[in-house]
């Protein structure tokens, strides 16, 4: 398939002409410019790298991970369907800019990048916090937290659960081997469900005013070390001393991972190969 032709259906279906999200922060480096497609680096979400005419398949990653790179890399003329234009490192290190030696071993293998970030959170049917809660079994009540235009986040409900069974279900769900857990009360019923880094005050503000008990999120214990992160995170918890909620950490790699397995859906639907890759090392990172 054209890659600017597959590119063009993602625009739309992600409405990316209506996206105002920054993408270009952190991810483009002097070092790396060159390599990036001029829309993108106009901060238009979307295409970052055209380094393809014709793609063979598709796969969806959260992270441009080396790990990524090295199994996806193997092959060439792909679409590398991601949710974040970064690598990642689930220690001090969090998100870091795509590495110049990077792109070119992409740009030698015909492999091109498309990045759907907030348009991807936002989405009714694909949305990181949608697909997270579909698929702990959380009934969606109604959304919230706007993110570029559009709710990001939703509050839920499940049959009153013990927490720790709660618990178990969403580690087996997504296929952690451990969670973050703080536990305030001893039963789940009404969730907020917010995929990735959802360490946020307002969040956690706003979920106790509308009577959650819960917070399933994907940072909770947030190592990436950075002072506005820490210092965002330390402010989290300092609130949650007074409101007492439930929380359960996933992590922001393995709290997105359903949605990038959920939108092969659409590639199916556009009548492409797909798969996902997986980064075996960020979904069991203890």
């Amino acid at each position: 398939m054209d890659l600017i032709k597959l590119a063009n259906r993602l625009d739309e279906e992600f409405d990316v002409i209506n996206n105002k999200e920054k993408l270009v922060e952190w991810a483009v480096t002097d070092d790396t410019a060159k390599y990036i497609h001029a829309e993108f680096l106009e901060e238009k979400t979307g295409l970052m790298t055209k380094f393809s005419i014709d793609i063979q398949k598709v796969y969806s990653v959260v992270f441009i991970t080396d790990n990524i790179i090295n199994e996806i890399c193997k092959e060439t003329n792909n679409l590398i369907f991601t949710h974040h234009q970064f690598n990642y490192f689930e220690d001090e290190r969090g998100l870091q800019s795509i590495r110049p030696e990077i792109f070119d071993i992409l740009k030698e293998t015909a492999n091109s990048i498309y990045v759907a970030h907030a348009p991807l959170d936002t989405h009714k049917i694909y949305g990181t916090s949608v697909c997270l809660a579909e698929l702990c079994g959380v009934e969606i009540d109604k959304l919230f937290f706007d993110y570029f235009g559009a709710p990001t986040a939703l509050m839920g409900h499940v049959n009153k659960t013990k927490f720790e069974d709660f618990c178990i279900k969403v580690k087996t769900k997504i296929k952690r081997p451990a969670l973050t857990e703080i536990k305030n009360m001893d039963f789940v019923e009404k969730v907020a469900v917010v995929a990735g880094g959802g360490d946020m005050p307002e969040i956690l503000q706003e979920i106790y005013d509308s009577g959650c008990d819960t917070l399933l999120t994907g940072t909770v214990e947030h190592r990436w070390a950075a002072d506005f992160i820490q210092e965002g995170n330390m402010k989290f918890h300092e609130l949650n001393k007074v409101l007492k909620r439930n929380l359960i950490g996933g992590t922001h790699y393995a709290t997105e991972r359903p949605a990038m397995i959920k939108v092969g859906e659409l590639f199916q639907k556009i009548g492409i190969e797909w798969g996902f890759c997986e980064d075996e090392g960020l979904l069991n990172a203890v």
